[in-house]
């Protein structure tokens, strides 16, 4: 089944957003562990549309061209789908690295290779750990924003310590390989 569909109806549930919020709030907030792309959003959002799990909310004027924007909100039917789901049991988990699959067959031969690559890794988890402590304050100063708040500071912190694992390890990696 298709996860694209409770991404977004947990979205909703916490407040109206267009497809661009939430494709916005994933890449910001969920970064770490789901994507999403505009492809599979909206087509997403037409469906959920169809059958009675969302419906669009008022339009607002925003910007000097004061364009209207498209907002979603969840249905009760929509609440009640992601309650289902969030009962069910959960699929296994999958991840997928393109660098630790190279690093996996990594030889002598292409070491310089690995390490550039290492090294843009390290960055890259560098990066995160900056960004996540910055999500991190400013959500813990705004305590109980939506009702998932907790939750989503919990998910944040697992985020941060993973980045944080990758950069050490990272770090580590690359003075065993001089």
């Amino acid at each position: 089944m298709k996860k694209t569909r409770f991404v977004i109806l947990g979205l909703l549930q916490e407040e109206d957003l267009s497809g661009y919020d939430i494709k916005k709030s994933i890449n910001i907030r969920m970064s770490f562990f789901w994507q999403e792309s505009y492809g599979q959003i909206y087509p997403e959002l037409s469906k959920l549309k169809e059958e009675g799990l969302i419906e669009q909310s008022l339009s607002e004027a925003s910007g000097k061209a004061k364009i209207e924007k498209i907002k979603y909100r969840i249905t009760p039917e929509g609440s009640q789908a992601l309650k289902r789901w969030m009962e069910a049991e959960n699929e296994k988990d999958t991840i997928r690295s393109e660098f630790l699959l190279k690093m996996y067959f990594a030889t002598d031969q292409n070491s310089e290779e690995m390490k550039q690559h290492l090294t843009l890794f390290k960055e890259q988890a560098d990066q995160k750990v900056i960004l996540f402590q910055m999500f991190q304050q400013e959500l813990t100063s705004k305590i109980d924003m939506h009702n998932n708040h907790r939750q989503i500071l919990k998910v944040l912190d697992l985020g941060l310590r993973q980045a944080q694992l990758y950069s050490d390890w990272s770090r580590e990696t690359l003075e065993e390989l001089g």
